[in-house]
Formats: C-alpha cells, sequence, structure tokens
C-alpha cells in the first residue's frame, strides 16, 4: 500500500481533520494554487465516500505539491485545528450554561441550531472566485 499506514475513516474526527485540510487547501494563493484546489477535492472526495483508494489518491496527489507549500498548508492547517478544538471548547462552555428565563428568548429552534453549526463549520472556508 505504498507505505501508508490505514486509517479509519469512519472516524468523525478523522474527517473533520481531513475537512480542515481541504479549507486550507482552497486558501492558497500563488503559484500552486490549482494544484492546491485540485488536492482540496481530492480530500473532499474522501469525506464523501470514505473510501481508503481515494485517501490513498489524496495522499498521493497532497506529496506531490511543492515542499514549502505542504510545509505552510501543514502549519496552516495545524493552527486551524487548533482555533476549531478551542471554539468547540468555548461554544461547549456556552451551550453547557442555563437556558434563559421564559420570555428571553426562548431557546433555539432546530434549524436555528443547524445553521448556527454550519457557520461555525463554515468560517475558516476561504474561496476566492475562479475566472476561467
Amino acid at each position: 500500500m505504498d507505505g501508508l499506514e490505514p486509517i479509519s475513516l469512519d472516524d468523525n474526527q478523522t474527517l473533520q481533520a481531513i475537512g480542515i485540510l481541504a479549507d486550507v487547501l482552497d486558501g492558497v494563493d500563488g503559484p500552486g494554487g490549482l494544484d492546491t484546489v485540485l488536492v482540496s477535492k481530492a480530500l473532499r472526495q474522501v469525506i464523501a465516500t470514505k473510501s481508503q483508494p481515494a485517501f490513498e489518491f489524496a495522499t498521493r496527489a497532497f506529496n506531490t505539491l511543492d515542499a514549502d507549500v505542504r510545509r505552510q498548508v501543514a502549519e496552516t492547517a495545524d493552527q486551524a485545528a487548533h482555533d476549531s478544538v478551542e471554539l468547540r471548547a468555548r461554544v461547549g462552555g456556552f451551550l453547557a450554561t442555563s437556558a434563559k428565563a421564559p420570555g428571553a428568548g426562548g431557546p433555539a429552534t432546530p434549524a436555528q441550531a443547524t445553521s448556527f453549526l454550519n457557520a461555525l463549520n463554515l468560517r475558516n472556508r476561504r474561496r476566492s472566485p475562479q475566472s476561467e
């Protein structure tokens, strides 16, 4: 298997980490930007399919990127992951607080909670329009 250690693609934390890496790759500007977008798409395919061959392909694609780009992406993704953990800890504390008194806004509806979680998940996504 080309020396790749199998990982569990059924683990939500692994898939979240892959998503963070894909988001960071989407934000790379300059030389190699097109390559990083292609790797990002390969990583999103891993998330969608949870396929080990898709993971192996994405890994090989990532390894074809310039070493400086890979290093910068790894550093940025590491910081984004730490930020995500910190944010979840703060949100977890916020969600653990007691509910507001009646008449003070009431509890969030499921649609509001979903929108809030979507906003949290998308906060690091920086997509720039691509001209063709």
